[in-house]
């Protein structure tokens, strides 16, 4: 009955959330390319004629248990623990899908496997959620899926396959994005950059992340996600954001290392505090 109809992988750095002024300051006159990138991810949405996005959150770390948020409706104003300077006072106003969530749940307790719907009004958001929503929410129902830290790739595989199969079951149009960034070592905060625009490649922590991170991107633009999942280890020294679950968790909705879907980027591959972010638009 329903249908996954696109997905991307997509930035959500506090940085995006600063404004306009502040990030070309930071660009030396250049803006964020991710922030250009968020439109054409939005475009790509409006094709699909999509009802419902899910949303594999980096920043919401669960502990033994999967998790995703089903509550119908939620509203509220965000400021975030980590970063109050840059995000603060956040209003939000979105509907859930807690049909789809409500589902998920039952397939896992079928199968004897830790998975949670979480409803509880009380709930912190997070913002690998909403920094996306700020950007990319037009009115669209939007399933949260935590990331569960102490879980193998064998499990985020078999989440993402139950909420594959959860969507499949009932109607709508899904888009999913996985948010979050490729490598993720950060690098001190006042440390000397080697170019002077903030969000240009060479800022990078590691050189050796970022060929990774390119390897990765060639993979994705082939449809070889059962190699990329191979390199899961290597996903992992390189410090992927969210243990890469973001990824897996999605790829493994479409299907796993049969997935074949084509990964193109829609921004220019960029650095924020020393991480690796882009946004990738993945289709059959």
């Amino acid at each position: 009955m329903g249908e996954i109809v696109g997905a991307a992988w997509v930035s959500h750095h506090p940085g995006l959330m600063l404004p306009e002024d502040r990030r070309r300051t930071l660009g030396k006159g250049e803006d964020s390319d991710l922030i250009a990138g968020y439109g054409r991810v939005r475009e790509k949405i409006d094709a699909t004629g999509a009802d419902t996005l899910v949303v594999f959150d980096t920043h919401w770390i669960t502990t033994n248990v999967h998790t995703v948020a089903g509550r119908d409706h939620y509203a509220g104003t965000y400021t975030s623990d980590e970063m109050p300077n840059v995000l603060s006072g956040m209003a939000y106003d979105y509907d859930g899908a807690p049909d789809i969530a409500a589902r998920i749940e039952e397939l896992a307790k079928a199968r004897g496997f830790a998975a949670f719907n979480a409803t509880d009004p009380n709930m912190a958001n997070h913002y690998a959620t909403l920094n996306v929503l700020s950007f990319l929410h037009r009115g669209e129902r939007v399933l949260s899926v935590g990331t569960c830290q102490n879980a193998t790739l064998a499990h985020y595989l078999e989440m993402g396959g139950m909420i594959g199969e959860a969507i499949a079951e009932l109607p709508g149009r899904v888009v999913m994005l996985a948010s979050g960034g490729m490598s993720h070592r950060m690098s001190v905060y006042d440390i000397d950059l080697p170019h002077p625009n903030y969000f240009h490649a060479d800022n990078v922590s590691s050189a050796d992340n970022v060929r990774f991170d390119q390897e990765m991107l060639a993979l994705f633009a082939e449809g070889r996600h059962d190699a990329a999942l191979d390199r899961y280890l290597e996903m992992r020294k390189a410090t992927y954001e969210g243990w890469g679950a973001h990824y897996v968790q999605m790829i493994a909705a479409l299907g796993g290392r049969d997935c074949r879907w084509r990964g193109a980027p829609l921004s220019a591959y960029e650095n924020a505090r020393g991480t690796g972010n882009i946004h990738i638009w993945f289709e059959k």
